[in-house]
């Protein structure tokens, strides 16, 4: 039985058998290194197995252009709105800074808007349901009744149960992430079973 090249005992080998067995191992080592430089596109290898590190080359052809907006491209920009949700006025500074004298504020004026657009942050709001009892002069007791849906001590909105739906069914999260994101948004300890109480 032949031996492999690790398993043999080098110093029982002669001159003229070490140097064969480098031949040996030299032919070795350039199949190998022949067949790690094939690729989709050198070899019949299929894309797939050109792995990560290999780059595709691009079919397009360079255009010329330089990067960017094109002359004559019309751009768009953002536009300030009329009404927004908050304004925050800076002050100014109280005094002058060369006479050093106290600056009118009451006399101060808009001198230039700037617009963020931001989302405001999630959070989770409680609604309380109270009913209502009263005793009319003739001893009837009356109260008020709860609305459709509220029937428990405490428990989940709508509003609440289509985001978990949407999570789940519409942007196709697991239960268990779609549970950390509510939790890690809106602060809301849903868990994956109730998830998947509500899609039912």
């Amino acid at each position: 039985m032949k031996q492999k090249p690790s398993e043999l005992d080098l110093s029982t080998l002669t001159p003229s058998e070490k140097d064969a067995l480098i031949l040996t191992l030299l032919a070795r080592l350039e199949v190998l290194e022949a067949m790690m430089r094939k690729d989709s596109h050198n070899s019949s290898k299929p894309p797939s197995s050109d792995g990560l590190g290999k780059k595709t080359r691009s079919l397009r052809e360079a255009s010329g252009k330089k990067v960017g907006g094109q002359a004559g491209h019309v751009g768009t920009t953002k536009k300030q709105v009329a009404q927004p949700s908050r304004i925050e006025n800076h002050p100014l500074p109280t005094h002058c800074e060369r006479c050093c004298r106290q600056l009118p504020q009451e006399q101060a004026c808009v001198w230039e808007r700037r617009q963020v657009i931001e989302i405001p942050a999630p959070q989770h709001g409680v609604i309380e349901h109270r009913t209502l009892a009263v005793v009319c002069q003739c001893g009837q007791a009356h109260a008020s009744v709860f609305p459709a849906g509220v029937t428990d001590a405490v428990q989940y909105g709508p509003n609440v149960r289509a985001l978990g739906v949407h999570l789940t069914q519409g942007q196709m999260l697991p239960f268990a992430r779609a549970a950390e994101l509510m939790a890690d948004l809106y602060g809301l300890s849903v868990s994956p079973g109730t998830l998947v109480a509500w899609v039912g």
